[in-house]
C-alpha cells in the first residue's frame, strides 16, 4: 500500500512537468477521510462486516470508512484520473484483485464535446454514491448495496451541452474489473438538466452474466432512474428506483425471466447553512434472488431478499467540506425471511460519521 501511495505522488509530479507545456491544462489533487462509530442490533461480531451495508459496517467499534487520495489531470485534448483508497468501504465492496484502486482511467478528446475514456471506473449506475460525502446520508440503501460499485471498460461521452450529458459504455460486466466470462456488457447514461435545481438521470447495463459454456445463458438488463430537485435552497429531494430483468432465472421455471425492483425517496431540510435533517424511505424486492442472492425462508426453501427500511439523520457542517452526521435506520425483511441474528427479520442500526474532503488545484497553466 505504501508503494502505491508513493507511485501516485510520482505520477502527480511527472504530469505536472508535462502539463507546463500544454495549451490548456489543470492538475488537481483530491483527498477524503471518513471515520465512524456504529452499532447493529443483529451484530455478527464486533470485527465482522455486517450484512446489507457498505458504510460503517463493523458493529460496536470505531472504524475508518475510507481514506483516499487522487490525482486528476484535465487538458484540452487529454485527461486522466488515479484514485487510491483504503478502509472498510473498500474492504466490504471492492475487487479483491485491485482492492486499492478506486479508479484509474485516461481519456482523449476525439471531437468538440466528445471524449473517449478507458480503464477502471466507479459505476455509472445508482441513485446514491457509495461514498458518504456524495450523499445526503452516510448510510446507503440496500439497493445501493446490491448495485455495481465499479467497472472496467471504455466510455464515449458527450459533454458539449450544459443541459444534456450522455455516456455510452462498453464494460467487462456487472461489478467486474476482471469479468467472469468472455462476453462484454453495454451501458448508457443520459442526464438532462431542466434547471440549476432539477435534473433527471437514466442509466442501464445489459450483458450476459452466466459463465462461458453454461446453459441456459442468462442475460441481465439492469436499469436505474433518479430525479434530483430542490426548492428555495431549503428542501432537497432525491427520488430513484431500479428495475432488473434476467433471463432463465425463475426458481419455479428456469426457462422464465426473473424480475426485481427497488425504490427510494430521500428528503433533506436545510435549517441553517450548518444544520440539516434527512429522512429516507426504501423498498427492495428481489424474490428470485438473481441480484441479492438466496436466503433460507420459513417455508423451508430459499428465496431472494425482500425488505423495506426507513432512515433518519442529522448533519452539522462547520465548513463546506467537513461534516458530522448521526443516523439511525430500521430494516424490516419479509416475515418469512429470518435473516438477522437470533432468527429475527428486523434490525436497528445507528452510526456517527465524521468526514473531511478536499479537491485542490496544484497546477494551472499561466495565461
Amino acid at each position: 500500500m505504501r508503494n502505491l501511495f508513493s507511485f501516485i505522488m510520482v505520477f502527480a509530479i511527472s504530469i505536472t512537468t508535462r502539463a507546463q507545456e500544454a495549451d490548456s491544462a489543470r492538475l488537481r489533487i483530491s483527498g477524503y477521510v471518513d471515520a465512524y462509530y456504529s452499532y447493529f442490533s443483529d451484530s455478527l461480531g464486533p470485527n465482522a462486516l455486517q450484512q446489507f451495508t457498505t458504510v460503517s459496517p463493523r458493529s460496536g467499534r470505531f472504524g475508518l470508512n475510507v481514506a483516499q487520495i487522487g490525482v486528476h489531470y484535465e487538458g484540452g485534448k487529454a485527461r486522466g484520473n488515479v484514485t487510491l483508497h483504503y478502509g472498510d468501504i473498500a474492504k466490504a465492496t471492492w475487487s479483491e484483485e485491485f482492492s486499492p484502486v478506486q479508479e484509474a482511467n485516461v481519456g482523449v478528446s476525439i471531437l468538440p464535446g466528445w471524449w473517449l475514456d478507458g480503464g477502471f471506473f466507479t459505476t455509472h449506475i445508482g441513485t446514491e454514491s457509495f461514498l458518504p460525502k456524495n450523499n445526503y446520508l452516510s448510510s446507503t440503501a440496500v439497493a445501493t448495496y446490491n448495485e455495481p460499485f465499479y467497472q472496467a471498460g471504455a466510455r464515449l461521452s458527450y459533454e458539449g451541452s450544459e443541459q444534456l450529458h450522455a455516456e455510452f459504455w462498453l464494460a467487462n460486466g456487472y461489478n467486474f474489473f476482471l469479468d467472469a466470462n468472455s462476453a462484454r456488457s453495454v451501458g448508457l447514461l443520459l442526464r438532462y438538466r431542466f434547471s440549476d435545481q432539477t435534473s433527471l438521470t437514466y442509466t442501464n447495463l445489459f450483458g450476459r452474466e452466466s459463465p462461458d459454456g453454461a446453459a441456459p445463458e442468462q442475460f441481465r438488463f439492469y436499469q436505474n432512474i433518479y430525479l434530483n430537485t430542490s426548492f428555495g435552497g431549503k428542501l432537497f429531494l432525491a427520488l430513484g428506483g431500479d428495475l432488473g430483468l434476467q433471463s432463465n432465472s425463475r426458481r419455479a421455471d428456469g426457462g422464465e425471466s426473473a424480475l426485481m425492483f427497488n425504490a427510494l425517496a430521500v428528503a433533506r431540510c436545510q435549517f441553517t447553512p450548518a444544520f440539516s435533517a434527512t429522512v429516507r424511505g426504501e423498498v427492495f424486492q428481489d424474490p428470485e434472488g438473481f441480484i441479492s442472492g438466496s436466503y433460507p425462508s420459513s417455508k423451508g426453501e430459499a428465496q431472494g431478499l425482500q425488505l423495506w427500511g426507513i432512515t433518519l439523520g442529522a448533519e452539522f457542517r462547520p465548513v463546506e467540506n467537513a461534516y458530522l452526521r448521526v443516523e439511525g435506520r430500521y430494516l424490516q425483511a419479509d416475515e418469512e425471511l429470518a435473516i438477522f441474528t437470533n432468527g429475527a427479520n428486523a434490525r436497528w442500526e445507528t452510526m456517527a460519521t465524521l468526514g473531511f474532503y478536499f479537491d485542490h488545484p496544484i497546477m494551472t497553466k499561466k495565461p
